[in-house]
């Protein structure tokens, strides 16, 4: 009996639209995730280390500082009951953005004009711009996935992936020692473009005056959004900021390629997970199906896990032999690197897509409690382990991972029991 509700259970997921959204999305950016995977071996030996610590360290700034980017008002775009509704919010959103670049712009410039002019880098000055398009295409994106355009969502990850690719390899094949930044630049770009092509003639706003309505509605999502998801931010690329300190930039080089290889096929599952399963358990919130919300849930963590792990033990027992093969015998290092990373890859796979749970229920407290705990433990555990303790770079890199699984779990608990104590939630 067990086994045959099983059966009929697993047949009923694998036919139904969730599903089939979800591999839309894994279809689509797997395309836009291959192609950097696949051009990483040439990356690789076309571009130094230390060109890779600069990438690195440029994507760690970037990914702080787009933290705050729009106010975080694109995560609301797929709340609203109406499109109009949506709509007004897109607006706030790309304004938000707007003025948020011109601001980080203007800082830039008077740290070079005032205070540090002689170790200014010109990439400095691509970091306004890449947040600027960087946060048009999440209020794109977002607005996609409301429209359950899930294929023009793919698409626009392969144009990205695309551009990002030929650029890169352009750039480095020219010998410009920032072509990594340059090629995500211009890959962010040609996808925002694109969306706004598709989307143009949607977007027609009835009122500025909605955007005041709008911005204090869902003011949750700054007050309660900004400065923990900073805190997350900031504990995520704390490692990369202490290696590039306390270590040599050659070291943060092979960090930052284990980091780009680890993340291509795990970040393609965990993104398409997050869009679909984001757009779902709003569509059952909206409908006041609490308790289908627990087993969307339930099967997208197992699915998750299952997914990670033939991944994992590929990584951990062969690392280096593939780094060393693929990407040349330099970078070794980086496949031992990989080789204790991947099990924070893993637990990260399978909590983050479904941590927008807290969105849903409109709990964003629980999220900044949590990352407040992970920035204060984070930042606790690399002060004593390499300033402290001064452990080598691989007993760094394991106490670091422990301590990431040890924080993740906690945080799928605190997934699991926000659904348990609302599953008799009823519409609004």
């Amino acid at each position: 009996m067990i086994y045959h509700r099983m059966k009929t259970e697993i047949i009923r997921v694998l036919k139904s639209s969730y599903l089939k959204n979800i591999s839309t999305q894994v279809l689509g950016s797997g395309l836009a995730q291959i192609l950097p995977l696949l051009i990483i071996p040439f990356l690789s030996r076309i571009y130094s280390a230390e060109e890779f610590a600069t990438y690195t360290s440029f994507m760690a700034t970037t990914g702080i500082l787009s933290v705050a980017v729009g106010g975080r008002y694109y995560l609301a775009i797929v709340l609203p009951k109406t499109n109009k509704e949506a709509i007004s919010v897109f607006t706030l959103s790309v304004i938000l953005t707007m003025f948020y670049s011109i601001l980080l712009l203007l800082v830039i410039l008077i740290y070079y004009k005032f205070f540090n002019a002689s170790s200014f880098e010109i990439s400095y000055l691509i970091i306004p711009f890449y947040i600027f398009f960087y946060g048009l295409w999440l209020s794109f994106v977002n607005f996609s996935i409301r429209l359950k355009e899930f294929k023009i969502n793919a698409f626009s990850k392969i144009l990205q992936s695309f551009i990002n690719s030929i650029s890169s390899i352009s750039f480095g094949l020219i010998k410009l020692s920032f072509g990594l930044i340059i090629g995500r630049l211009l890959g962010v770009l040609s996808a925002s473009i694109f969306l706004k092509f598709k989307f143009n003639k949607t977007f027609v706003l009835d009122s500025i005056g909605d955007l005041k309505y709008f911005l204090k509605k869902y003011r949750n999502f700054p007050i309660y959004g900004i400065l923990p998801s900073l805190l997350d931010a900031a504990s995520l690329q704390a490692p990369i900021f202490a290696i590039e300190y306390f270590f040599t930039k050659e070291i943060l080089g092979h960090f930052g390629l284990t980091i780009m290889v680890l993340s291509a096929p795990l970040s393609v599952l965990g993104v398409a997970f997050k869009d679909v399963f984001y757009q779902k358990v709003a569509e059952l919130y909206n409908l006041g199906n609490g308790f289908k919300i627990k087993k969307v849930f339930l099967n997208s963590a197992i699915l998750l896990f299952i997914i990670g792990i033939p991944l994992g033990f590929i990584v951990h027992f062969f690392g280096e032999y593939l780094f060393s093969f693929i990407f040349g015998k330099e970078w070794i290092n980086s496949g031992k690197y990989a080789e204790i990373l991947i099990f924070s890859f893993i637990i990260k796979l399978v909590v983050s897509p479904l941590s927008t749970i807290f969105n849903i229920f409109n709990k964003q407290r629980i999220i900044s409690l949590w990352q407040g705990l992970y920035f204060i433990t984070t930042l606790t555990t690399i002060f004593l382990s390499v300033s402290v303790f001064k452990l080598t770079i691989d007993l760094f890199l394991v106490i670091y991972v422990f301590h990431e699984l040890v924080l993740y779990l906690t945080y799928f608990y605190l997934q699991l029991n926000l659904i348990n104590k609302n599953q008799h939630l009823c519409v609004e």
